[in-house]
C-alpha cells in the first residue's frame, strides 16, 4: 500500500499541469486497481483548501471528496469523520476545515464546539462562542 500527498490528488482534480496530472492519474489508477492506495484525512483537508483557493465551488469540492470516498480501491483515514464533515460542508456555510474539526470532535465525544467563527456558530446548533461556556 502507498499513501499519496495532497499535491498528487490536486493534480488529478485540477488537471492543470499536463505532465504531473498524467503521472498522478496513472499512479492513482494503478494503485486503486490493486486496492492499495491510502489517502490521509489531512490530505483531503488540504485538497479542499487548494480547490477552494483555485475557485472551485462548494459543489465541486464535495464531488472531489465524494469521488475519493466512493472509490473501492482507496482507503481513507478517518473515513466516517470525513464523510460527516463533507455532508455538513455540502449544506453549510463554513469552511470544510471547520466541519472537519466539528466532526472529529463529535466522533471523540465532544458534544459542543467553542469557536470565534461566527459563520460556523450561526449555522451550527452545537457551536458557541467561548464566552457561552463560562
Amino acid at each position: 500500500m502507498i499513501g499519496v500527498d495532497t499535491n498528487v490528488l490536486v493534480r488529478v482534480a485540477l488537471g492543470d499541469d499536463p505532465v504531473q496530472s498524467a503521472s498522478a492519474t496513472s499512479l492513482l489508477k494503478k494503485y486503486v486497481q490493486a486496492r492499495k492506495l491510502f489517502v490521509a484525512s489531512y490530505a483531503i483537508l488540504e485538497m479542499a483548501w487548494v480547490l477552494k483557493g483555485k475557485g472551485r465551488t462548494r459543489h465541486q469540492i464535495c464531488e472531489a471528496i465524494y469521488n475519493l470516498l466512493d472509490s473501492p480501491g482507496v482507503m481513507v483515514g478517518q473515513r466516517d469523520v470525513i464523510l460527516n464533515a463533507v455532508e455538513k460542508y455540502r449544506t453549510g456555510k463554513a469552511d470544510f476545515g471547520d466541519y472537519l474539526i466539528l466532526s472529529e470532535g463529535e466522533a471523540s465525544g465532544a458534544k459542543r464546539l467553542a469557536s470565534f467563527d461566527r459563520v460556523l456558530c450561526e449555522n451550527t446548533p452545537n457551536c458557541s462562542s467561548p464566552e457561552e461556556f463560562f
